[in-house]
């Protein structure tokens, strides 16, 4: 998840100093003068970085299959090899686009008075952006599938625990196993909204990529700029709504920041009244 945050940040910042700036013609005779080493950069992280957030979607995915299905498996997957194994796969999309898509030569073509960043390889280009599109297709496939072996698993054992408690289970127990069902009922409506992106971000790049490659660059970056902040940022907003332990640890802490800002604030209304008095 941490490297996966990272990632996100640096594709959301990549996207508007590679992408909006050079669109809006902003620092024109610096864009011009790097247009290069610039382009390299902005390519290297905006697919190395969709292979990155793509792997982190589908490891987490597996980490869920594993802990419904496979739970003693799970408490293995804490072992250094086994995540040390999961960040080289995570990746690893990103090490394949440094090594062929650095070396590329870049520049900047005027295109409905915007600069967009093209490379000289096309060859180079489409042989990567097929290994892209491949990539999308394994994302999709294999996401689509966890989820659904992990919400089917979830909905077996909820029917479970409701039988045993309809033929009498502790109270206790009965308001443990709700509060599960609440976690695990905002985690289904996170799953399926990371489905839906997914394939979302899916159809495009196959219809940018494959089907039609020479579209119009603005309208291009201008889906893709959108469909790449809501990936970028989705993940914590959604944590923040459908997470409860998360929505409570975030309102002790504004709670505990209140409370010392009130505590400041008295302190300071005490000391001025006793300057007042002196």
């Amino acid at each position: 998840m941490f490297v996966g945050i990272i990632v996100d940040i640096i594709s959301a910042i990549n996207m508007f100093t590679g992408q909006v700036i050079p669109a809006r013609r902003w620092m024109e005779p610096f864009l011009l003068h790097n247009q290069s080493i610039l382009g390299s950069v902005f390519y290297v992280i905006t697919y190395g970085g969709r292979c990155i957030q793509g792997a982190t979607a589908t490891i987490l995915s597996f980490c869920r299959v594993c802990a419904v299905c496979f739970p003693i498996f799970y408490q293995k997957l804490g072992q250094p090899k086994y995540i040390y194994t999961m960040q080289v796969l995570q990746l690893f999309g990103g090490g394949v686009a440094l090594v062929l898509l650095w070396k590329d030569e870049y520049e900047y073509i005027l295109e409905d008075n915007g600069l967009y960043s093209v490379g000289s390889d096309e060859t180079n280009a489409d042989w990567f952006y097929m290994f892209v599109a491949i990539m999308e297709v394994f994302f999709v496939v294999v996401i689509v599938l966890n989820n659904l072996v992990t919400y089917t698993m979830f909905r077996l054992k909820f029917n479970k625990k409701n039988a045993m408690k309809n033929n009498g289970v502790s109270p206790i127990s009965s308001q443990t196993n709700q509060e599960k069902q609440k976690r695990e009922s905002g985690l289904d409506k996170m799953t399926f909204i990371v489905c839906l992106v997914e394939l979302i971000y899916f159809a495009y790049i196959v219809y940018s990529l494959q089907i039609n490659p020479y579209m119009n660059k603005r309208i291009f970056y201008f889906f893709y700029n959108i469909l790449c902040v809501i990936y970028s940022t989705f993940s914590a907003w959604m944590l923040l709504i459908v997470s409860k332990p998360i929505n409570t640890e975030l309102k002790r802490m504004f709670l505990i920041i209140g409370g010392k800002r009130l505590t400041r604030s008295i302190s300071i209304s005490v000391q001025g009244s006793r300057d007042n008095h002196k």
